[in-house]
C-alpha cells in the first residue's frame, strides 16, 4: 500500500516538473520572438515608441450613481495580486510589462496560464469594488463639498476598516471636524464695505395720484376688502402699466394672459417698488407669487451683473421643495425675456448639481433654507455667499417657521446686509408667528391683508360631514363615483394626517379600481416630482397626501379636495381648501369629522362663518358639546394656528423625557432638576402675566420713586388691644366683640370710600396736569432678566421699532437693582417699561412683542453662558 502511494507521489511530481518545463519553454520562445521584433524595429530606423502609462480615471463621488462603463483595456503596467512576487520572479515582471503584445499560446489541460490568472484577479477586484460601492457613496455624504478636492478628501477621510478601528474619542473628534465644515461663516457687517443700491423705483402715475384718500380707501374695499397697517401706504394700482415695468416684462405678462392685477398685486407692488418692507396676507391662489416677482426683476435689473465668486442679488426662501419649483417655473419666462439667470436649489438632488448652478453666477436664487445653508457652508463658504443680497423674500413664512426652519432662516438673514429689503408673504399669519416674523422687517414695514385673515375663497363650495370613522371610506367611494361620472378629467386631492394613512388609503383605492398615487415627506424627491407631474398631466387623477402638498401645489383641473382626516386648526383648513378654486375657477372642499374629534369643530366652524358658507347643524352641536366639556374641565382647548411643532418644542420635549428617564433610574439630582425646571417655568409664566389696567398710572412708576408706606390699621389694632384687656379682666366680651366688629367694618368702609375718592381726585388732577394722559396702561418688569435681554428691549432701535409697530407709547422707568436688593422709599423703583395708549389692543400687541424679545434675549444669554462654560483654552494655569 505504501509502495502505491510512493509511486503516485512520484508520478505527480514528474507531471508537475513537465508542466513547469513546458511553461519555461513557451516563455523562452516568446522572449526570443520579442527580441527578434525589437532588433527588426531598431534596424528599421528607430525604436518603437514607448507606450505611455495610462492614468487611472478620476472617480467623482457624490449622491449620483456612477455611469456604467465598458470593460477597460488592460493597461501596459497592471497592478494586481500577482505583483506581490515581483521582486522574486523576474519573468513575471517582464510578462506584465508587455502583456498587451503577448500571443495566445495553447495550454495543457488543467494548467493555469498567467494571463488567465491575471484576468481572474481583475474580475475578483471588480466584484469587490462593485460590492463596496454603496458604502463608499454613503461615506461620501459626510462631506459633499469634497468633490472639488478629491485628493485632500481621500487623505483625510477614514476608510471603512479604519472607521471600525477608531475609538470613541477619535470618532467624536472626526464628527466634530466634519460638522465644522457646515458652519456658515459669520459676517461682521460693521467691517463690510457694501456698495450702495437703489430700492425705490415707483413713481405714482397721474391717474393714481389724482385719487383722494377716501377714494383710495373705497377702491381698497372694492378690491376684496384690502386693509393696510403702516404709515404713508401707497395707493393701489389698477393696470400693469402703472408699475413702470420694462416692455419685455409687459410682453411676457400679455403672453401669460394676466389681464389685470389681482387685489394683492394691486396693493403690494406699489409698496415693494417703493422700497418698503412688507407683510402680505392673502388667500391662496390670489397671485402672491407674481406680486413679489415683478418688483424683484425691477430691483435686480437696476444693479450691475453678478461676477464670478459673488452671490445672488435676490433670494427667495420657501418651506417646501414643491413650492420652490413652482415659483421657479413662474419666474422662468421672465428670466429669458430679461436676460437674467436663476437657480432653484432644494434638498434631495445631489448638491454637486446646485454647486454647478451657483458657479454660473445667478442673479436670483429660489430654494429651501436647508439646501441654502449647505451651499453657503460648502467648501468653507467659497461656493456662494449672501453679501450682495439686497432683496429677500420669505414665502409661506408661517409654514416655514412651523416646520422648524427658524434657526436656519435666521442664520441666513443674519448674514444678509442690514439695509436689505425684506418681503414676507403667506395665506395666514397667526399672531404667534406674526410677532416672530416682524423682527425681520426693519424699514417702515406695511402689513397688507386681503379678504381678511385665514379665509377660504368664495369660489370654493365647502361641505362638512359629521360621520363615524367606519363610514368614511364608503362615503369617499360615493363622492369619487359621482365626480368621475360627471367629469372624467377632474383631479381629486385627498388629505390625511399621517404618512402611513396616505399609503394605506392608496392601497384601498387601488383595490377598488381607482388609479391613485400618494405624496408625503417620506418619499424621495424624485418620486415626489414624478407624482406631481403625473397628477398635473392627468395620468393619475387621484392623489392622497399629507399637508406637505398643501403649500404651493397649483393644479388647474383640481376640482375636489377631500379632508379625509379633519385639519387640526383653522389655518391648515384654509390651506387645504385653497388647493382647489385657483385663479377664479370653482371647486369643492369636503371635510369629514367624527364625533370624537369635537375639539376641532370650533376652528372649522369659524372658517365656515368667516367665508359665509353654510354651517351644518351637526357641526354646531359638536362645537357646543366641546364647549360644555371645557366648562366641566373634562377637555382642554386645542391650540389654533401653525407653530409649536418646530425645533424649540422638540428640544423641550427631549429634555423632559431625558430627565424623566434619569428619575426612573433613581437619579436624585434629576428629580431635583425636574422640580426646579417646572417651578421655574410656572414662576416665569406667572411673572410674565402682564395686566392691562385702566385709570391712573401707579405713583411709583409715574413719579419714578417708591412711595412711603402708611399704616391704616391703627384703629383696628387699638380695638383688638381693648378686647384683649377686657378678656384678661374676666369681663363678658361677647357684646364687646360685636361692637368692635361693627366698628372695624365701618372703619374699612370709610377707608375704602376715602381711597376711592382719593383715586378719583388723583385722576382728575392728573388729567388737568397732563391732557395727553391715556385711558389704558401696562407695566412690564424687566429688572430680573439678564443684561442681554434687558438691552434687547431698551436700546434705541428696538424701542423705535416697538413704538412704530404697536402704535403705543413705551417709556423706560426705574433703575436696575441686583438680585435680592429691593428699592427703599424715595428711591427709583425696579427697572420696567411703561406702555400707554387709548387703544387696549395696541398695548396688548406691544406687551406680546416685548415678552418675545425678553425671552429671546434670555435664551441667547443662557446659551452664551453654557458655551462659555464648555469652551476651554489651549493652555491652563496650574
Amino acid at each position: 500500500m505504501s509502495g502505491n502511494v510512493g509511486q503516485g507521489a512520484q508520478r505527480s511530481l514528474t507531471e508537475a516538473e513537465e508542466k513547469q518545463r513546458a511553461k519555461r519553454q513557451r516563455l523562452e520562445a516568446w522572449r526570443r520572438e520579442q527580441a527578434a521584433k525589437k532588433r527588426a524595429a531598431e534596424a528599421g530606423g528607430g525604436s518603437a515608441p514607448k507606450k505611455a502609462r495610462p492614468e487611472p480615471p478620476t472617480r467623482t463621488l457624490g449622491l449620483r450613481a456612477p455611469a456604467a462603463q465598458a470593460a477597460p483595456k488592460l493597461p501596459a503596467r497592471a497592478f494586481s495580486a500577482l505583483d506581490e512576487e515581483e521582486e522574486n520572479v523576474k519573468p513575471k515582471r517582464q510578462l506584465h510589462h508587455v502583456l498587451d503584445d503577448a500571443p495566445a499560446a495553447a495550454e495543457d489541460e488543467g494548467e493555469e496560464d498567467p494571463l488567465d490568472a491575471y484576468m481572474s484577479s481583475v474580475q475578483t477586484e471588480v466584484q469587490r469594488v462593485e460590492h463596496d460601492k454603496p458604502s463608499t457613496e454613503v461615506r461620501e455624504l459626510v462631506s459633499e463639498d469634497e468633490e472639488e478636492q478629491p485628493a485632500a478628501a481621500a487623505a483625510s477621510r477614514p476608510t471603512g476598516d479604519s472607521l471600525d478601528a477608531m475609538s470613541a474619542e477619535d470618532l467624536l473628534s472626526f464628527t466634530a471636524k466634519r460638522s465644522k465644515q457646515h458652519v456658515i461663516p459669520q459676517v461682521d457687517h460693521s467691517k463690510m464695505d457694501y456698495e450702495p443700491f437703489r430700492k425705490s423705483f415707483y413713481h405714482e402715475p397721474e391717474e393714481v395720484a389724482r385719487l383722494s384718500e377716501p377714494e383710495a380707501d373705497r377702491m381698497r374695499m372694492e378690491l376684496d376688502a384690502i386693509s393696510v397697517r403702516g404709515k404713508d401706504c401707497p395707493k393701489p394700482i389698477t393696470k400693469w402699466s402703472h408699475c413702470g415695468l420694462p416692455v419685455s416684462c409687459l410682453d411676457v405678462i400679455k403672453e401669460l394672459n394676466y389681464e389685470s392685477p389681482t387685489p394683492i398685486q394691486s396693493q403690494a407692488m406699489p409698496i415693494i417698488m417703493s422700497g418698503r418692507d412688507m407683510v402680505g396676507i392673502a388667500k391662496t391662489g390670489s397671485g402672491k407669487t407674481i406680486a413679489f416677482l415683478l418688483p424683484l426683476f425691477r430691483h435686480v435689473k437696476d444693479q450691475r451683473g453678478v461676477e464670478s465668486g459673488e452671490g445672488p442679488i435676490a433670494l427667495v426662501l420657501t418651506p417646501t421643495r414643491e413650492l420652490a419649483i413652482q415659483i421657479y417655473r413662474d419666474a422662468k419666462p421672465f428670466f429669458a425675456a430679461l436676460g437674467l439667470r436663476g437657480a432653484c436649489v432644494y434638498g434631495g438632488p445631489p448638491i454637486s448639481e446646485h454647486i454647478a448652478e451657483m458657479k454660473r453666477s445667478p442673479e436670483v436664487v429660489i430654494g429651501t433654507p436647508g439646501r441654502m445653508i449647505d451651499l453657503l457652508s460648502a467648501n468653507s463658504g467659497r461656493v456662494t455667499n449672501v453679501s450682495r443680497v439686497t432683496y429677500l423674500v420669505l414665502d409661506e413664512a408661517d409654514r416655514m417657521l412651523d416646520l422648524g426652519f427658524e434657526p436656519q432662516v435666521m442664520k441666513i438673514i443674519d448674514n444678509v446686509r442690514p439695509d436689505r429689503q425684506a418681503v414676507l408673504f403667506s395665506a395666514t399669519f397667526p399672531k404667534q408667528i406674526e410677532s416672530l416674523a416682524r423682527k425681520m422687517l426693519r424699514h417702515l414695514p406695511i402689513e397688507v391683508t386681503v379678504g381678511g385673515k385665514s379665509i377660504v375663497a368664495p369660489e370654493i363650495t365647502q361641505i362638512v360631514e359629521v360621520r363615524n370613522e367606519d363610514t368614511k371610506f364608503r362615503r369617499l367611494l360615493e363622492i369619487l363615483g359621482q365626480m368621475y361620472n360627471n367629469d372624467e378629467d377632474a383631479r381629486t386631492l385627498i388629505f390625511v394626517e399621517r404618512q402611513d394613512a396616505a399609503d394605506e388609503l392608496l392601497r384601498d383605492l387601488l383595490r377598488r379600481g381607482y388609479p391613485t398615487m400618494s405624496l408625503h415627506g417620506g418619499k424621495d424627491q424624485a418620486d415626489r416630482d414624478t407624482t406631481i407631474s403625473d397628477f398635473k398631466a392627468g395620468i393619475v387623477p387621484i392623489l392622497t397626501a399629507t399637508s406637505v402638498a398643501a403649500r404651493g401645489l397649483d393644479v388647474k383641473q383640481l376640482k375636489l379636495v377631500v379632508n379625509y382626516d379633519v385639519p387640526s386648526h383653522m389655518e391648515d383648513y384654509v390651506h387645504r381648501a385653497g388647493r382647489t378654486g385657483r385663479a377664479g375657477n370653482t371647486g369643492t372642499c369636503i371635510t369629514f369629522i367624527t364625533p370624537e374629534q369635537d375639539r376641532f369643530a370650533k376652528d372649522i366652524l369659524a372658517a365656515l362663518k368667516a367665508s359665509k358658507a353654510p354651517v351644518p347643524d351637526e357641526l354646531e352641536e359638536l362645537a357646543v358639546q366641546f364647549k360644555q366639556k371645557r366648562a366641566r374641565g373634562v377637555a382642554k382647548s386645542q391650540p389654533s394656528g401653525f407653530g409649536g411643532r418646530g425645533l424649540a418644542r422638540l428640544d423641550t420635549e427631549r429634555k423632559e423625557v431625558l430627565m424623566l428617564e434619569q428619575t426612573a433610574y433613581n437619579d436624585a439630582s434629576a428629580s431635583r432638576e425636574i422640580a426646579m425646571a417646572r417651578a421655574s417655568e410656572a414662576g416665569g409664566r406667572s411673572d410674565m402675566n402682564i395686566e392691562v389696567r385702566t385709570g391712573a398710572v401707579p405713583e411709583a412708576v409715574r413719579e419714578n420713586r417708591v412711595p412711603h408706606s402708611y399704616d391704616f390699621s391703627d384703629e383696628s389694632q387699638a380695638n383688638l388691644a381693648r378686647l384683649a384687656a377686657a378678656r384678661a379682666g374676666g369681663a363678658n366680651t361677647g357684646r364687646l366683640r360685636e361692637m368692635i366688629a361693627r366698628i372695624n367694618a365701618e372703619s374699612n368702609a370709610r377707608r375704602e370710600g376715602t381711597q376711592a375718592a382719593l383715586n378719583e381726585a388723583l385722576e382728575h388732577a392728573r388729567r388737568a396736569r397732563d391732557p395727553d394722559a391715556t385711558h389704558f396702561h401696562a407695566v412690564v418688569p424687566i429688572n430680573d432678566f439678564p443684561q442681554r435681554a434687558r438691552w434687547s428691549v431698551t436700546n434705541k432701535e428696538t424701542m423705535a421699532m416697538l413704538i412704530e409697530s404697536s402704535g403705543a407709547s413705551i417709556t423706560s422707568k426705574g433703575a436696575f437693582y441686583d438680585r435680592g436688593r429691593e428699592p427703599k422709599p424715595g428711591e427709583p423703583p425696579k427697572l420696567s417699561l411703561l406702555i400707554e395708549s387709548n387703544d387696549q389692543s395696541r398695548i396688548e400687541q406691544a406687551v406680546r412683542d416685548i415678552k418675545r424679545l425678553l425671552l429671546e434675549g434670555a435664551q441667547a444669554a443662557l446659551e452664551n453662558n453654557e458655551a462659555r462654560q464648555f469652551t476651554s483654552g489651549r493652555y491652563s494655569v496650574v
